[in-house]
């Protein structure tokens, strides 16, 4: 009787539930779950418009080919669209699948776009550099990589020998790079510097009152390393544990504590300037199009197409006092970063400023991760 109930319920809940079959979640042995909207937590209570305007200007830049006929239908909506409209919209384009990764982890985390006092001109006050990208570094691809290269590195420096290894964060900040490259703008210290390095992108509030806004441009190549991690190999915790207020806070007490610790990350971002953004949107991310607050994920590109709406529901620690408050929402996915890894992984893009960053820096948390896929 027991055994004829178990396979009854097998055949009822099979372990690996069919999405598309061609899907990378699934060809990588993770699972994709059919879910009813109706059974996403607090899906209905979500206003789509945001995360549908953050939809379309994903169309706007380049379809994916997997998203090319809801985004036909998409761009085809009168302007403005409502929540009614949105609502439709989603639901009647996409099916929703729950992932279940293979590890049963699911993480959450977040960024946001520094606004940082800066120069154009190296002065006493702004004496650190932001670089643009070396004109001889290039990315390494099946078709340049020299034989025998190390797999972990993902560009190189092009010399009349060939491509050699980049230089990596401690060489940078030793000279490695020489005298000829400009920088783009100066800010205060190495730590802001960093910290522009890990959110990729930054406003930097110039002595004239102007603001020049910076992107990702390129990196070394070098292999990330959590510095956060370090520390705790290394039996360090700062005062108020691992969010970035308090880590900040140990690294400006000791430069040479922070540099050293730093330089542990052999990663190194190089920027561009960015024109022409509206003051009321995010960053460009890795997609090409500008982040929108809140609505916008930075996901493994490996697993999710850019322009993919993804709902999430979470327990992160956005309430007061830091406490754990829900965070059910559709986001689109529209960036990426070298320590979002996984299918159910997400960096959610918090805003711009100082209160963004200082919650985003704080946002740790686990959750549930629903894909919507086109139904054609």
């Amino acid at each position: 009787m027991l055994f004829a109930a178990a396979v009854a319920l097998a055949l009822v809940l099979p372990r690996k539930p069919a999405g598309p079959a061609d899907h990378p979640i699934l060809t990588a042995g993770h699972g994709l779950v059919p879910v009813g909207f109706s059974a996403l937590p607090g899906f209905g209570d979500d206003d789509l418009t945001t995360p549908f305007a953050a939809f379309l200007r994903s169309c706007a830049h380049g379809r994916e080919e997997a998203l090319a006929s809801p985004c036909t239908s998409a761009t085809a909506l009168d302007d403005p669209v409502d929540a009614e409209t949105a609502r439709a919209f989603f639901e009647g384009h996409f099916q929703a699948y729950r992932i279940d990764p293979v590890d049963d982890e699911a993480v959450i985390t977040a960024y946001y776009e520094p606004v940082v006092a800066g120069s154009l001109r190296k002065t006493a006050d702004f004496p650190t550099p932001l670089y643009p990208l070396p004109p001889d570094f290039v990315r390494v691809t099946g078709e340049n990589r020299p034989e025998g290269w190390d797999d972990t590195l993902s560009w190189g420096r092009r010399t009349s020998a060939g491509l050699v290894p980049t230089p990596t964060r401690a060489e940078i900040d030793a000279g490695a790079l020489g005298d000829d490259l400009e920088p783009l703008v100066y800010v205060a210290d190495p730590i802001e510097a960093f910290y522009i390095h890990i959110q990729g992108s930054t406003r930097i509030a110039l002595t004239d009152g102007s603001t020049v806004r910076i992107g990702y441009a390129g990196k070394n190549g070098h292999p990330y390393s959590s510095v956060g991690k370090a520390m705790m190999d290394r039996g360090i915790r700062p005062d108020g544990g691992f969010s970035m207020d308090s880590m900040r806070a140990y690294f400006h007490a000791d430069l040479d504590r922070a540099r050293d610790l730093m330089q542990v990350n052999k990663s190194y971002i190089f920027f561009r300037k960015i024109k022409d953004l509206p003051a009321d949107l995010g960053p460009i991310g890795g997609e090409g199009v500008p982040l929108t607050a809140g609505r916008s994920i930075a996901v493994d590109t490996k697993f999710h197409a850019y322009g993919t709406p993804i709902f999430i529901d979470s327990q992160p620690q956005i309430g007061d006092n830091r406490a754990p408050a829900p965070f059910r929402r559709l986001m689109i996915a529209q960036d990426t970063g070298s320590a979002i890894k996984g299918p159910a992984r997400a960096d959610l893009f918090w805003g711009t400023g100082e209160a963004a960053g200082s919650m985003a820096g704080g946002i740790k948390a686990g959750g549930t991760f629903y894909v919507l896929l086109p139904k054609d």
